[in-house]
């Protein structure tokens, strides 16, 4: 009887928790979908500034630095987020013809934990499919995606394993990896 009365007060407890992950998770989507139809209705032309509107460029690429960035004065740092920056947008209109005119559909959510979900969605055009999640994170009561997997390559993560690549080169620095993002 009291175990059975411990559970429910512990279940009782927990629905609001589960309320607040449902909204989170939500929001996230909600997050993505728009995201997903302003890049989707945007001519070819202006969808890196579209997509790059929709990302947390800065959050990414101090990830990217990972336990490098740690020891860089803030000027590098900026540095690199700019030179970052630039790489991401150079790889959207190389390939912005695959973003423009598709369709693009969520197709599942997950919470990874309250603040950090990841959004399936499935990006259409007239002859192939293609499906793309969306890790969106929140902080300070704001949603923002924080890296992108397509074809089972999560871009942030990729990214970080080739600036470490480069700063394991005996005698390199910022500079090598500026100058290969940049």
């Amino acid at each position: 009887m009291l175990k059975t009365l411990l559970v429910s007060i512990a279940l009782a407890a927990s629905a609001p928790v589960a309320v607040a992950a449902q909204n989170d998770v939500q929001r996230a989507e909600a997050l993505v979908n728009s995201a997903a139809i302003d890049i989707s209705r945007t001519e070819q032309t202006k969808v890196a500034d579209t997509v790059l509107s929709h990302i947390d460029t800065r959050a990414i690429a101090s990830f990217t630095l990972g336990r490098h960035g740690r020891a860089l004065p803030a000027h590098d740092k900026a540095r690199f987020t700019r030179a970052f920056e630039t790489f991401l947008r150079r790889q959207i209109e190389a390939n912005a013809h695959q973003f423009s005119g598709v369709e693009v559909s969520v197709v599942n959510t997950s919470a990874r934990n309250a603040r950090d979900a990841i959004v399936t969605t499935e990006v259409r055009n007239e002859s192939d499919a293609l499906k793309v999640r969306w890790r969106v994170i929140e902080r300070g009561g704001k949603w923002s995606v924080v890296d992108l997997e397509v074809a089972g390559i999560w871009l942030a993560i990729e990214q970080r394993a080739q600036v470490a690549a480069i700063l394991s080169r005996p005698g390199a620095d910022i500079d090598d990896v500026i100058a290969q993002f940049g």
